[in-house]
């Protein structure tokens, strides 16, 4: 029992630790200590630990562009992820890390163009955050992580040329992020994804059905609108000015 404390305590001294070295922007060094803390982890069978370290490498060397080590991370992380719902399936923490994890790993296999892989993993998150908001409706936090999993995934289906669910996925979107947006008019995030959604949404609309122009074109004037009103202020963001011209682009013909 003795030497197992202390396991723990020098396991939680190294994931504080590496915290710490992310926060300084010391990621390769928080590399190091994240390795050891797996060991740690292992030896001590601290499966909830071994989760966060694993998710946690992966978050740094997705931010990194190593996208290969990034899966490989992601996808050790989704093991642990299973393992922790098996011993308590009702625990709302662990479904929203997996939720996290597997719309994370979607991302990443999309850049990778497998696209039936990703479909699927940005599905079981959509499903994971679709029954944590049924229990829990005025949770922001699992509100905003579905949404983002929902755009991600509204992008891919209408890339993969699934127009009919794509325009389905991202009406689930706006709808996520028009309550938020309600809720919180202030907060430049809300409005950013609202934005994505709508201009996506018309996108799709578009190239559907000509019925649809009309809506599309509704869409797209109440993105451009938003991101209009972004760009006001935060005249300097490229990230803005990108979505602006997307927008513009997909309101041509219209």
């Amino acid at each position: 029992m003795a030497r197992s404390k202390v396991k723990n305590l020098l396991l939680l001294k190294q994931i504080h630790s590496a915290v710490s070295q992310i926060k300084k922007g010391k990621l390769d060094k928080a590399l190091e200590t994240l390795d050891k803390a797996e060991t740690s982890a292992r030896q001590s069978k601290s499966t909830d630990a071994l989760y966060y370290i694993l998710f946690t490498r992966g978050g740094i060397l997705y931010s990194a562009k190593e996208y290969d080590q990034a899966l490989e991370a992601y996808e050790k992380a989704l093991e642990a992820g299973s393992d922790l719902l098996k011993t308590d399936p009702e625990n709302a923490d662990y479904q929203h890390y997996m939720g996290t994890t597997l719309s994370n790993t979607g991302n990443l296999l999309k850049k990778k163009s497998e696209i039936d892989k990703a479909d699927e993993y940005y599905s079981q998150a959509r499903k994971i955050y679709f029954d944590l908001i049924k229990k829990d409706p005025q949770n922001a936090v699992y509100q905003s992580y579905a949404g983002e999993n929902l755009n991600n995934y509204g992008e891919l289906l209408m890339e993969s040329g699934s127009l009919e669910k794509a325009c389905e996925i991202l009406r689930e979107a706006i709808e996520v992020y028009e309550k938020l947006y309600k809720e919180k008019p202030d907060n430049l995030g809300y409005q950013a994804e609202l934005s994505v959604a709508l201009s996506q949404l018309g996108g799709c609309l578009k190239h559907q059905v000509p019925e649809e122009s009309g809506a599309a074109k509704e869409k797209l004037e109440k993105a451009l609108e938003l991101q209009e009103s972004l760009l006001d202020q935060q005249p300097e963001n490229e990230k803005v000015k990108e979505a602006i011209a997307l927008t513009e682009e997909r309101l041509k013909g219209l």
